[in-house]
């Protein structure tokens, strides 16, 4: 279980009158260096343009020449990679959570800022900790998770009879028979999405008591919950929407925009993007008007939720470690960090336990749930360590195909088990020679 510590308002207030330490840098002493960051493009376009303004102020402020490099997609793994190659190209780059694993040995050493950070925000959640974390020191330093809800039509459900969102597996079940029956059905993702295909197959795993890996790292994917787990997505799977087994990350966006699909599992970009075209675009004025966000359900073993997460790797390879330093801190100032996660409307939160009574949150009804969601995210391969195994089953997309044979008859469920955890088992081998 992810730990929140409990804050009273005062103890909140004193965290938050903990300065973050500035560097001891007067101005323009970081004149005539020079620092390049490596970003993708977030999905709300202000998160993106605050990066950029940041950029330029610390810029200023230390006389140091900032670029921001973005690439799309794939281009920016590609771009990270090489650069731990050949330990040149780049300062710092926007990363995912396993990266902290698999690069480790070739991140700087960022403990002194998280320390600081964690103190003037209330505590670090585990899940930053496990993302950030690798021998009891923090090679990175977590931006945010990103909540995956579940975005529901709240026109389709009540003409099928469904007055709120489905809290536990079973109801989930039969509101898909009867969404199905009105000619609306649901869809999860079965495709190898990025995103899409890790936050809504590892919570189904997780709810019904099946495991990846145990605390040790041991596999230990065979099991009665693995196999509940498999049953019940193989019986939902028939009151899908065609085509989920090649869902990519858009697929199940433009499935839910059309009006095809009546919920599916994204993070708020739908509304988001839906709220601002509604004033002169009446489709998606209807889409805001009757869609909302549900919490994940809870199954036999509980409520889970996997989302992205996304680190700041800063390069060991750096030639200019104290410029690299400074941004850090300035990106953890109270003067950026709480209003870069309120513009981002719970887009990414960062892992902060204090934030639950900081002023981060939305105010549109419609998005409170994420509030909550963003207590329930766990890292694929709980309830193991993170591991370089879990990230490549992860990225191999192992646990998604294990649903997906089931679900389309390729395999049996027990059968679709026996063959994901020999996949396990021969990742595990090949990570511990």
């Amino acid at each position: 279980m992810i730990p929140t510590r409990s804050l009273t308002r005062r103890s909140v207030l004193a965290a938050a009158a903990i300065p973050l330490a500035a560097p001891a840098i007067a101005q323009n002493a970081l004149k005539g260096t020079k620092l390049t960051i490596l970003a993708g493009q977030w999905y709300v376009p202000e998160c993106n343009t605050m990066l950029d303004t940041l950029a330029a102020e610390v810029g200023k402020d230390t006389g140091m020449e900032i670029r921001v490099e973005r690439f799309a997609g794939d281009e920016l793994m590609a771009k990270t990679a090489a650069i731990i190659g050949s330990g040149r190209g780049a300062d710092l780059a926007v990363g995912a959570e396993f990266d902290t694993y698999v690069y480790a040995n070739k991140l700087a050493d960022v403990t002194d800022i998280a320390e600081e950070a964690g103190k003037m925000y209330g505590g670090w959640m585990q899940s930053g900790k496990d993302a950030s974390m690798v021998n009891g020191r923090w090679k990175s330093l977590c931006i945010g998770q990103a909540p995956a809800a579940w975005n529901y039509r709240t026109d389709m459900f009540k003409a099928a009879g469904i007055d709120k969102f489905p809290d536990t597996f079973d109801d989930l079940l039969k509101a898909a028979k009867a969404l199905h029956a009105k000619g609306t059905p649901i869809g999860m993702t079965l495709g190898h999405a990025t995103g899409d295909g890790r936050s809504t197959n590892y919570p189904v795993l997780w709810a019904f008591g099946g495991q990846e890996f145990d605390r040790d790292g041991k596999v230990t994917l065979s099991s009665a919950g693995t196999l509940k787990a498999i049953e019940w997505y193989k019986e939902i799977y028939q009151y899908f929407i065609p085509g989920t087994t090649a869902w990519l990350d858009p697929d199940n966006n433009q499935a839910f925009l059309s009006g095809k699909c009546s919920a599916t599992v994204n993070v708020n970009t739908i509304y988001l993007a839906s709220r601002a075209a509604a004033a002169t675009d009446p489709a998606r004025k209807n889409i805001v008007d009757n869609m909302d966000h549900g919490l994940w359900p809870r199954g036999p073993a509980g409520r889970f939720a996997n989302y992205n997460i996304n680190v700041w790797l800063p390069f060991a390879s750096s030639p200019n470690r104290e410029g690299q330093k400074h941004f850090l801190r300035a990106w953890h100032s109270r003067s950026f960090l709480p209003k870069w996660t309120k513009t981002g409307q719970s887009y990414f939160i960062p892992t902060f336990a204090g934030f639950d009574k900081e002023d981060v949150w939305p105010e549109d009804p419609k998005l409170k749930i994420f509030r909550e969601l963003n207590k329930i995210n766990r890292l694929p391969g709980y309830s193991g360590p993170p591991s370089p195994a879990a990230a490549e089953a992860v990225n191999k997309y192992v646990l998604v195909d294990m649903f997906a044979k089931a679900c389309t008859g390729v395999m049996k469920p027990k059968e679709a088990m026996d063959w994901a955890t020999k996949e396990y088992e021969q990742i595990a081998k090949k990570r511990r020679t």
